[in-house]
């Protein structure tokens, strides 16, 4: 393991403790990013490293969730976000108290190259065959997307 993800492991468990500590809330974005009929998955380092998501992160002060969106896409994967749209707000419970979650979708034309320090792996899966170990929460955004359905009221 490199110092870069042992340090990622370690902040991602600091900063866990202190949200729960101090009950602090964020502001998240996931992205839904489209290729055709492609979907942009990633791998984490240092959280769920078995498990596919949605790139995202955190939305910074004075930033929209599609300005966060289009930032956390590129850092993480090196795609740019094209066309970027809201598809909707969530509420999630999984860090054990509500997080307000945008999911913005977008396209890109460009190939993902994955931060070395954050991600094992970032990369495309057709949108009819998702993988397996696909985080149920992203499975169920990119199937509304897929589908043309209205975001539901579960995250």
């Amino acid at each position: 393991m490199t110092p870069l993800r042992l340090a990622y492991i370690v902040a991602h468990r600091v900063r866990l403790i202190l949200r729960r500590l101090f009950q602090i809330r964020m502001r998240g974005v996931k992205a839904v990013v489209l290729r055709g009929r492609e979907v942009l998955l990633i791998r984490h380092s240092y959280y769920a490293t078995d498990r596919y998501m949605l790139p995202g992160g955190g939305v910074g002060r004075g930033e929209t969730p599609v300005e966060a969106g289009i930032r956390e896409v590129l850092e993480e994967t090196g795609c740019r976000l094209e066309s970027p749209r809201v598809h909707g707000e969530f509420l999630s419970h999984h860090e054990g108290f509500p997080d307000q979650i945008t999911i913005v979708v977008g396209e890109t034309r460009d190939d993902p190259r994955a931060d070395p320090g954050e991600l094992l792996e970032a990369r495309f899966f057709p949108l009819d065959v998702l993988p397996d170990a696909l985080a149920d929460a992203s499975r169920r955004r990119i199937i509304e997307i897929r589908d043309g359905l209205p975001p539901s009221d579960r995250w």
